[in-house]
């Protein structure tokens, strides 16, 4: 970590001093485009407003436009952040599956013979997963028999921690 601020000071000093060397150079006045005594200087100073405003007008535009396809080009924040939220998603429909299978294993009165558990309490379970989220269920693509498969992975669970 020490190193990665050592970096960005010795980049500063870098900057810095070749802003102190150069300052001269950019000090200096510029002289016109187009000399006065040139014809073209009184068309230049009538032009120059209008181009000055098509420039600032046309500028930002552009560059908005060019960063947008940018963006869309690499797709970065979009790829990461629906990662994150499909991830998160599936964390919370497996921890509802716990809570499903605990709720119905009470609902039942606790009947489970060596893992085996009756179709009612994980039905039980499979609505209670289906009230509660909903949207992650459909977000994730996840059918009744997907959802199934998901409660009886986490009987083993409930039931090591309920002994």
């Amino acid at each position: 970590m020490k190193s990665i601020y050592l970096k960005i000071l010795v980049g500063l000093a870098v900057v810095c001093l070749t802003a102190f060397i150069f300052a001269p150079v950019w000090a200096q006045d510029a002289d016109p485009v187009i000399a006065p005594s040139s014809a073209l200087y009184d068309v230049w100073t009538i032009v120059q407003p209008i181009a000055v405003l098509f420039v600032s007008t046309v500028g930002p535009v552009l560059v908005t436009w060019i960063s947008a396809r940018l963006i869309a080009l690499l797709k970065v924040t979009d790829e990461k952040q629906r990662t994150e939220i499909e991830a998160k998603l599936r964390d919370a429909l497996h921890q509802s599956a716990m809570n499903a299978i605990r709720y119905a294993f009470t609902k039942a009165g606790m009947p489970h013979i060596a893992g085996h558990v009756s179709e009612s309490t994980l039905n039980d379970a499979i609505v209670y997963v289906t009230e509660k989220n909903p949207e992650a269920l459909q977000k994730l693509g996840v059918d009744r028999g997907a959802l199934k498969d998901i409660l009886l992975s986490k009987i083993p669970e409930v039931l090591q921690a309920s002994k």
